[in-house]
């Protein structure tokens, strides 16, 4: 373990030592070397009832030989088959560099019948007036649990400790899969979850059904749970979350709650897009489980030339969640552009370039932070 431990911190220093980056040379690493962290797509093979299915996976993991824990992440669900056709596990980059930081193989994969995954839907909640949440989250758990037999063969994974990370449906089915958990599930984080909300309606159809289930998934539960949800979710409210939540706990299930302050216009997207938010509930709940947590990392410092309304610009820079970012300047002028989210760290260089030398003046990198190379 101790050996795990120091590698982890390694590549957390280099990461660090990115983010320290101003107007100086680029570290070996950044300029010439693999980024610290490898992103890769595949199809898993899993194996439903006989029948091999491929599904749509994304992996990110420290460049490193491991072993190191799984985070497995299980995303929700749109109310149509053309929208759920049109998921793209790419998605999911930021919430898996999230885990992939804190020193996990971070997959995140497409069920069956999402993107381009194999296999038909089969999952339906059933219409208003017959709802079967029930059987939606087992199967939506055989996913989950087919995923993990075909990750577990992988040399850098440790299979004895397993993170499993659902939101919405998602979160909802991560539950189901405590109820009989593969071996080697040590926690799960359930953001948000649940099943059944119409927004036609603005209502989940027949809560008390849904009530029942997690109910049901607390029967047997062994895994510790997480639940994060926020106060101002439009699609399970404090109310309905905290019926489950004791449902879950009345069937024998062991849960703890965060209900988060309001976020954005619809907290049901805190998962996605309030990174910030939940690093801090999660850390604590991984290091109560002997898991790989956040270490500190220094906030980037402006560099000298970066001045008027380019700090403010950088500042924002700096606060940017999304991986992969690079901020270009001009000296001379004071015209700057920044670019966060790019596919890597050479690409963000190129667009942040590119915009602020659209000011016809020449611009330099003074900054950039690289998170994770494509392999």
């Amino acid at each position: 373990m101790s050996g795990i431990t120091c590698n982890i911190s390694g590549v957390l220093r280099r990461l660090a030592a990115g983010l320290a980056l101003a107007l100086a040379p680029l570290p070996a690493w950044a300029e010439n070397g693999p980024a610290p962290v490898a992103r890769s797509f595949f199809r898993l093979p899993a194996i439903f009832d006989g029948a091999v299915m491929a599904l749509e996976a994304m992996e990110l993991r420290p460049r490193l030989p491991g072993p190191f824990p799984l985070a497995i992440i299980v995303h929700g669900t749109p109310g149509t088959e053309d929208k759920r056709r049109q998921y793209k596990v790419e998605a999911f980059t930021p919430q898996a560099i999230e885990f992939a930081r804190r020193g996990f193989v971070a997959v995140a994969f497409l069920r069956r019948g999402y993107g381009t995954s194999d296999g038909g839907y089969a999952e339906s909640n059933g219409a208003c007036g017959r709802m079967n949440y029930l059987t939606a989250g087992v199967e939506s758990a055989r996913d989950i649990a087919a995923a993990l037999r075909a990750l577990a063969v992988r040399p850098y994974i440790d299979r004895s400790r397993v993170l499993v990370v659902g939101q919405s449906a998602g979160g909802f089915a991560a539950l189901a899969l405590t109820k009989d958990p593969p071996p080697g599930v040590q926690a799960v984080v359930n953001f948000a979850g649940g099943r059944g909300h119409f927004p036609e309606r603005n209502a989940v159809c027949e809560p008390e059904k849904l009530v029942a289930a997690t109910g049901q998934f607390g029967h047997g539960a062994g895994s510790p749970t997480l639940w994060i949800y926020a106060e101002n979710d439009k699609s399970f409210g404090p109310s309905l979350a905290r019926q489950m939540l004791n449902a879950y706990l009345a069937g024998g299930g062991r849960a703890e709650m965060v209900m988060a302050p309001p976020f954005g216009e619809d907290g049901h997207f805190l998962f996605a897009l309030g990174l910030a938010e939940w690093r801090a509930p999660v850390d604590e709940f991984l290091r109560r489980m002997r898991l790989p947590t956040m270490l500190p990392q220094p906030r980037p410092v402006p560099p000298p030339e970066i001045r008027g309304k380019a700090e403010e610009a950088f500042r924002k820079y700096a606060d940017s969640l999304l991986p992969n970012k690079a901020f270009a300047a001009s000296p001379r002028s004071g015209a700057f552009a920044w670019k966060s989210g790019a596919g890597s760290v050479a690409a963000a260089r190129i667009e942040a370039l590119t915009m602020c030398q659209k000011s016809g003046t020449v611009c330099e990198i003074v900054h950039e932070v690289s998170d994770f190379d494509d392999e």
